[in-house]
């Protein structure tokens, strides 16, 4: 079959939809991606064909009011603002995501199309032709409501009482269609025999669309209330450790210091790495706690001065590194924290956005980690409080390792 794979956003979007590929892959589907261009060169590295979203996607994030967002810089007017800025620059660049979706699937002509949740015109396509179409997303609590949580909008919040964390779905969501069905309804000439309104997009992709939330149902299980179009498949990630060859000198450094922790943002940036660093050093020093620090898209520096007790790098395979640490401090992408679930490692998170709020608390209430503190909250007092929770209470360990075992036994 031609498969095409159709995400947008930054990495923990794109990796969910990797490893879907590289499986069918292998059982010899031809397999297509459409992603930013910032990915091309990972796509083509895998032997997949290549379509690229427009690069001024991704680079908003890059941009001082995208920083500024992911940071939390400032206080709520600021925060607010740049979320304005950030969303209204994502709006003006939808024509475009949109007309790129619309070519890729005409001309590759797939027999299956798997979608992220932001690839909004696949939905017209989708309400057609439902059986062509699999939307894959890596976070749950954005289309099936949940009692016990709201929306992830929201998901800063505390959760509300049941009925209140419900309604958050169907609240957001209209906003969702409200904002987005200019863009679309120049599209609904394509498809003259169907009448799709903002009405029925809606109750399809809720009732009928079917959906793959791929993450793992030992961490949050399907609602006995979903649809049976709404699956929790369980996490599926690229074995990236297959090919990686480790730095003597990083061998090294894991043999002295047996009860290591890595420390990673993953791709996010913050409007001032520098401060955030030092703070997060400092006390990891002060408590002479060894951190492997992986620096990736910029979120975290390389200070001047360097304690023997951290060992920096670029890039590093999860599934080589994480069984051989005590635990890891990030920033709580989905992606991230179900690596760490299933290596058995402890987690503090400190959340950015979005779902990082939503998976702080499942983190803490699954007594995996101590609940972390938001980037916006991150002060020397705080941290050292929450990392000495995490470095010293035995019972995380022992819980990361129950869950390890449980996820190793998913299908």
């Amino acid at each position: 079959m031609r498969i095409l794979f159709i995400s947008l956003g930054t990495q923990g979007d794109i990796e969910p939809f990797l490893a879907r590929a590289t499986l069918l892959h292998k059982e010899g589907h031809v397999i297509t991606c459409l992603f930013p261009k910032q990915f091309k060169t990972l796509v083509t590295e895998l032997g997949f064909h290549f379509y690229g979203f427009d690069s001024r996607f991704l680079d908003l994030l890059n941009t001082d009011f995208g920083k500024g967002f992911l940071g939390s810089k400032g206080n709520f007017l600021t925060r607010a603002t740049n979320f304005i800025r950030l969303m209204m620059a994502s709006f003006s660049l939808q024509s475009t995501l949109i007309n790129q979706q619309k070519k890729a699937i005409h001309e590759i002509n797939p027999d299956l199309v798997f979608f992220h949740p932001k690839a909004i015109y696949c939905l017209l396509p989708a309400q057609v032709n439902p059986t062509k179409f699999i939307q894959l997303s890596p976070v749950p609590c954005i289309l099936h409501g949940h009692q016990d949580f709201p929306h992830l909008g929201l998901s800063k919040f505390k959760p509300f009482s049941t009925s209140s964390n419900l309604r958050t779905y169907k609240l957001i969501n209209q906003i969702k269609y409200l904002a987005l069905w200019k863009y679309l309804k120049p599209h609904l000439l394509n498809f003259p025999e169907h009448s799709i309104t903002k009405k029925s997009l809606a109750e399809f992709e809720r009732k009928e669309l079917t959906t793959w939330y791929q993450i793992s149902p030992s961490l949050f299980p399907k609602p006995n209330y979903w649809p049976e179009n709404a699956l929790v498949t369980g996490y599926l990630s690229r074995h990236q450790k297959e090919n990686f060859i480790p730095d003597s000198k990083l061998m090294s450094w894991l043999k002295k210091y047996p009860k290591a922790v890595l420390l990673t943002f993953g791709s996010m940036t913050n409007h001032d790495p520098e401060k955030v660093t030092s703070i997060i050093l400092k006390i990891l020093e002060k408590h002479k706690i060894p951190t492997l620090i992986n620096l990736s898209w910029g979120g975290l520096v390389r200070p001047q001065v360097v304690s023997d007790l951290f060992f920096f790098v670029e890039k590093i395979p999860y599934d080589w590194v994480l069984p051989q640490l005590y635990g890891i401090i990030h920033h709580g992408g989905s992606g991230t924290t179900h690596s760490a679930a299933k290596a058995g490692a402890v987690q503090l998170l400190i959340p950015h956005i979005m779902d990082q709020y939503f998976w702080n608390n499942l983190v803490a209430n699954l007594g995996l980690g101590p609940k972390g503190i938001p980037i916006s909250k991150l002060q020397s007092n705080s941290f050292e409080k929450v990392i000495l929770d995490f470095w010293n209470t035995e019972v995380y360990k022992k819980n990361a390792a129950q869950m390890c075992k449980k996820i190793e036994n998913e299908k």
